[in-house]
């Protein structure tokens, strides 16, 4: 699919999320000279077509109070990685959860994010998610800091 001048404006202007109003597609458009259902037509066939993937809310963690945020490297079978980390991914508690190949000093092929008030919060969670997954082998890295996130740019 070829994209115009208008796409490119729109994918610009929502790059860095969509204003928190109550029409925020109407919001977009008024920046760029479009109707919020022209914006709401041209997003969906962005969508439809894969040029975009997908269109999420993000939550800001640390603002919602969610100060402890731990990503966690699990060690787990290969033959059940794909049945553990559907049972991970599905916890409310759970924001990322996805595989990756081991390397030669590096074990760990199941990866969550996980979060929480506390430490010690993360620290049940985690010693549940163990206990359910019988999986015992396993990295705690706590985040320190946040740093930018940013889109890519159009």
């Amino acid at each position: 699919m070829k994209i115009d001048e208008k796409d490119i404006a729109l994918l610009k202007a929502t790059q860095d999320g969509l204003p928190v109003r109550e029409e925020p597609y109407a919001a977009v458009g008024a920046k760029i000279s479009m109707s919020g259902e022209e914006v709401i037509a041209r997003l969906k066939r962005l969508l439809d077509t894969g040029v975009i993937r997908r269109i999420g809310a993000s939550l800001a963690h640390r603002s919602a109070g969610f100060t402890a945020n731990a990503m966690i490297a699990w060690k787990a079978p290969e033959e059940k990685i794909e049945e553990i980390g559907n049972a991970f991914a599905k916890r409310k508690e759970v924001t990322h959860c996805y595989s990756r190949e081991t390397a030669p000093d590096w074990p760990y092929n199941l990866y969550t994010m996980v979060h929480g008030k506390s430490r010690d919060t993360c620290a049940k969670i985690i010693s549940t998610m163990s206990r359910e997954s019988a999986l015992a082998d396993y990295l705690v890295l706590y985040s320190t800091r946040e740093l930018k996130k940013i889109s890519f740019n159009v």
